[in-house]
């Protein structure tokens, strides 16, 4: 017996090689964008990162005009999701009739390729037809991620899981194709001294297929009237592997959070032994600060201060546990660091200038509100 294995073509499809006349992608971003769709919490991650990286928005005293520049606080984090996914970022310089720079535009880095001589080129479908536009090397504002791999175009960093992604989609697929198809039968019914006539067919198949699944049919008897010297032997069939291919899931999903540098919990993963308390919450959050998102925004924002000109940067998101940073200010008055009318101010409630014993209770029962008390 010959047997062929074939591999799925589904991500191959279309994963389309460099066209003539541009450099290939280490890996096509058409098959990046395939796994974002196969695995939702590889695609939970690369949100997350993105989300922590700029849904701080842009700080300083041209804020304003660079987010005007960039097209709103969603073309910004649409940037940190590029830069996330594919290890690359391009923006369209646009400039008005004097050469002035007047918009920044994101050109979707799955659709971005550079030219074998100079420039870019970009392959977008508009329903109809594909539509090539190259662009000068001027008029193309590029970011990639560094990569200790050899090529022209950055990669993401979660680029070394990509196999695991694609386990775990073929575990899904599989799993998806036995309960639609019935890959492999429950049961094998054997016959013999005879042959069954279709009635008989027919009890068996309908006992089967309607009274022998589902809570509501347990315990119920099927009876076959059979003919002298015929014999019928029903035998399940075993699934050893079912178990296993959980198992295989369940390991395979926990290589992501790692891949990512995100917090497993932050993706619905329980990792064994952790206790979920607050202290572990907050340190897992202040090294996703640290060590993933923090970098990544320094990246980020100097490349949009050379391209802008502006003294800007991006916002840091507060990560502090609710509670934590209020439960401070008591001891900070105390200690006459901050004033009444500071820790009223910080917790958002009036500031006075007169103080009094109401006004004092006030401040104590908003404290202790914030904390939980």
């Amino acid at each position: 017996m010959h047997i062929d294995l074939i591999k799925s073509t589904a991500l191959d499809a279309i994963a389309a090689a460099a066209q003539p006349g541009e450099r290939p992608w280490p890996v096509a971003p058409a098959r990046i964008a395939a796994w974002c769709a196969a695995d939702a919490t590889h695609a939970r991650a690369l949100q997350l990162k993105a989300e922590g990286i700029a849904s701080g928005g842009l700080i300083g005293p041209a804020a304003d005009r660079a987010l005007e520049l960039l097209g709103g606080a969603a073309a910004l984090i649409e940037c940190a999701l590029d830069l996330e996914t594919y290890g690359n970022l391009f923006l369209e310089r646009v400039k008005d009739g004097r050469g002035r720079l007047a918009a920044l535009r994101r050109l979707p880095a799955w659709s971005m390729a550079l030219k074998e001589r100079d420039g870019f080129r970009q392959r977008v479908w508009n329903g109809q037809k594909e539509v090539v536009t190259d662009y000068a090397p001027d008029e193309v504002a590029w970011l990639k991620l560094p990569t200790v791999a050899p090529g022209w175009y950055g990669q993401p960093s979660w680029i070394a899981a990509s196999g695991v992604i694609e386990l775990l989609d073929a575990i899904t697929r599989y799993n998806t194709r036995f309960f639609e198809h019935n890959a492999v039968p429950d049961h094998l019914i054997k016959v013999s001294g005879g042959s069954l006539t279709d009635t008989q067919k027919e009890a068996i198949r309908g006992f089967f297929q309607s009274e022998f699944k589902g809570l509501s049919n347990a315990r119920k008897t099927l009876f076959i009237a059979l003919s002298e010297g015929q014999t019928l032997e029903i035998t399940p069939v075993a699934q050893p592997n079912d178990g296993k291919f959980i198992e295989l899931y369940k390991t395979a999903r926990e290589v992501l959070p790692a891949a990512h540098g995100v917090p497993p919990r932050l993706l619905g993963i329980a990792t064994p032994g952790a206790l979920g308390g607050l202290s572990e919450v907050a340190q897992q959050m202040h090294m996703f600060e640290t060590f993933t998102l923090a970098p990544r925004r320094r990246l980020l924002a100097g490349f949009l201060r050379r391209e802008t000109g502006l003294d800007i940067d991006l916002a840091v998101i507060d990560l502090t546990p609710p509670g934590q940073d209020i439960a401070a200010l008591p001891p900070l008055i105390a200690a006459g660091v901050m004033t009444p009318d500071e820790a009223r101010a910080w917790i958002d409630l009036p500031v006075v200038t007169q103080k009094s014993a109401e006004i004092d209770g006030e401040l104590a029962a908003a404290l202790l509100a914030a904390m939980g008390g």
